[in-house]
């Protein structure tokens, strides 16, 4: 059985409220189909499928926030995946985030030179939300890694 290559990045997630929680419009670095169309630091809680962070390999162990940039711009990595209420397990995270994958690239995990990152609140909950990041460590890209297939 192969081990996920990417170490999971764990992060103590904190709680930031935005202003656009309570007004139910989309954050200034969004537009109104909320694909990211400024630089923005963002908490990682705040991360959906499609966004693309500028930076994944440098990125240490504790995770809270992240810089996103809009896909067409210089970035490492991109989020493939978000699930809330995954059980709280380094396996169950790395599974959910393996079984992803494909769905998302167009290859299986282990036949992809991709590699993934995990974010996830490590709290003493016995449930988490995860966000699954793909990324080739040090190279850069304007494009999105939907169907990458390489």
């Amino acid at each position: 059985m192969k081990v996920f290559r990417a170490a999971s990045v764990v992060a103590a997630a904190a709680l930031i409220l935005g202003t656009s929680a309570c007004s139910g419009q989309s954050p200034s670095y969004r537009n109104s189909a909320g694909q990211v169309t400024a630089t923005a630091s963002v908490d990682i809680s705040s991360l959906k499928v499609g966004d693309c962070i500028y930076n994944v390999s440098n990125l240490g162990d504790t995770v809270t926030n992240v810089q996103v940039v809009p896909c067409s711009s210089q970035h490492e990595g991109e989020v493939y995946a978000t699930e809330t209420n995954v059980a709280n397990v380094q396996g169950d995270i790395t599974n959910y985030c393996t079984d992803q994958f494909a769905l998302y690239i167009g290859l299986d995990y282990d036949s992809s030179s991709l590699q993934a990152k995990s974010f996830s609140d490590v709290g003493s909950s016995t449930n988490t939300d995860v966000q699954c990041v793909v990324f080739l460590p040090g190279q850069m890209t304007t494009q999105s890694y939907y169907q990458y297939q390489k």
